[in-house]
C-alpha cells in the first residue's frame, strides 16, 4: 500500500512541510474523499501513503497502524473537513448515547472524545471547543454512572485504541476513579460527576508543552519544569471557562502534590512535607492516586509501565497510612475491576 511514491525533490519536501497538518491516525475515519494525499513522515522525508480523490478503507487504517503509525499528513483543506466531521459526530453520539446499543454508543462515545481532545490541546484558547468537551465528558460521566456493568469494557475499548498517552490518560483514570466512587458508596452521583470532570481534564495544561516533548526519552531540566507545571497551566487554562467550582479547580491545580511523595519513596528519602497532607483531603488523593496508577501502569517512551501489583506498592506507601480503609478498598476495587 506504501509508499505510493518518492517524492525527491528538496523544494517538494520544504513545500510539504508547509502546507501539511498532522491528525491522528484515528481521525482518518472521519475524512471523506481526499482532495491532497495522506503522507507519513519517516526519517525527515513526506512519503504519500493514500491517494487523492479517495476515501481512505478501514484495510488503510489498520496497515498504517501495524506499521506504528500514529499521526498522518493532511492538506489543510482536508484536516479543517476532518475537524468539522468529528466534531459534528461527537455533537451526534453525545446527544444519543441512550438510544440503541449501550456499550457500542459508549465505546464511540469515548474514542470521538479523546480524538477531540487532541484538537483542544491543538487550541486550548477556544472556548468552542472546550465547551463541546466539557458538555460531552459531562454526559458520558452520567452514562458511565448510569451503566456502572459497562465500564470496565468501555475502560478496556480504550486501551485497544493504543492512543498516545496524553490522550487516554484522562479518560483512563476518570472512568476507574468513577468506578472505585460507586464501589465504595459514600458519594453522591453529583460528586462523582464533579471529581470526574476535575480528574479529566486536570492535563489540559498538557497543551502548552511543544508535542515533541512527549515522546523524548531523556528530559532536560527545563523539559522537566515544563511538565512539573502543568497542573498550574491546567488551572489557568480552566478558571472561569467551565463551570466547575473553585475547590475542583484547586483541585486539579494541586493534583500532582502526591508526586513528591513518590518521588522521594523512590529515592529513599522518608521525608516528606507535613503541609500537603493537612491541605488535601481524599478527594483529591484519589484523584492523584488514579492518575498516578494509569501512568505507572502505561509504557512511556523513556520507560516500560509497571505491573499494577508493583504500582500498588508504590500507592500503598502514599496512601495507607492516612487512609487505611480508603486503601484497603482500593485493593478490592481492583482486583474486582480487573478479574477478567
Amino acid at each position: 500500500m506504501f509508499p505510493i511514491q518518492t517524492i525527491d525533490s528538496y523544494i517538494d519536501q520544504h513545500r510539504l512541510s508547509l502546507e501539511l497538518r498532522p491528525i491522528l491516525l484515528g481521525e482518518l475515519y472521519l475524512s471523506r474523499k481526499l482532495k491532497c494525499p495522506v503522507y507519513i513522515f519517516k526519517e525527515g522525508t513526506f512519503y504519500p501513503v493514500i491517494a487523492a480523490g479517495t476515501i481512505p478503507s478501514k484495510d488503510q487504517i489498520l496497515i498504517l497502524s501495524k506499521h506504528q503509525h500514529k499521526e498522518v499528513y493532511v492538506s489543510r483543506t482536508d484536516a479543517d473537513e476532518i475537524k468539522k466531521n468529528l466534531e459534528i459526530a461527537l455533537i451526534k453520539i453525545t446527544r444519543s448515547l441512550s438510544v440503541g446499543n449501550p456499550l457500542e454508543n459508549g465505546a464511540k462515545d469515548i474514542k470521538l472524545v479523546s480524538l477531540n481532545l487532541s484538537e483542544l490541546y491543538r487550541n486550548p484558547h477556544r472556548d468552542d471547543l472546550l465547551t463541546t468537551q466539557f458538555q460531552s465528558v459531562q454526559n458520558l460521566c452520567k452514562f458511565l454512572i448510569e451503566h456502572k456493568k459497562y465500564q470496565h469494557q468501555l475502560f478496556q475499548s480504550l486501551v485497544r485504541e493504543q492512543f498516545h498517552f496524553t490522550l487516554v490518560q484522562p479518560m483512563l483514570s476518570s472512568i476507574l476513579l468513577l468506578s472505585y466512587l460507586q464501589s465504595i458508596r459514600l458519594f453522591h452521583d453529583r460528586e462523582i460527576e464533579s471529581l470526574f470532570l476535575a480528574s479529566y481534564f486536570k492535563d489540559i495544561g498538557f497543551s502548552m508543552i511543544p508535542s515533541g516533548k512527549f515522546d523524548l526519552k531523556t528530559l532536560t531540566t527545563r523539559d522537566q519544569e515544563l511538565f512539573a507545571n502543568h497542573a498550574d497551566h491546567s488551572f489557568d487554562l480552566l478558571d472561569g471557562r467551565i463551570p466547575l467550582s473553585k475547590s475542583h479547580l484547586t483541585m486539579i491545580k494541586h493534583h500532582h502534590f502526591m508526586n513528591d511523595k513518590i518521588k522521594q519513596y523512590l529515592i529513599k528519602d522518608s521525608e516528606h512535607s507535613q503541609h500537603q497532607e493537612i491541605i488535601f483531603g481524599i478527594e483529591s488523593t484519589l484523584v492523584s492516586v488514579f492518575d498516578i496508577v494509569v501512568a505507572m501502569t502505561s509504557d512511556r517512551p523513556y520507560r516500560k509501565g509497571m505491573s499494577l501489583y508493583q504500582s500498588m506498592e508504590v500507592v500503598k506507601r502514599m496512601m495507607a497510612d492516612d487512609y487505611p480503609q480508603e486503601f484497603k478498598a482500593l485493593v478490592i476495587f481492583f482486583k474486582q475491576f480487573f478479574k477478567n
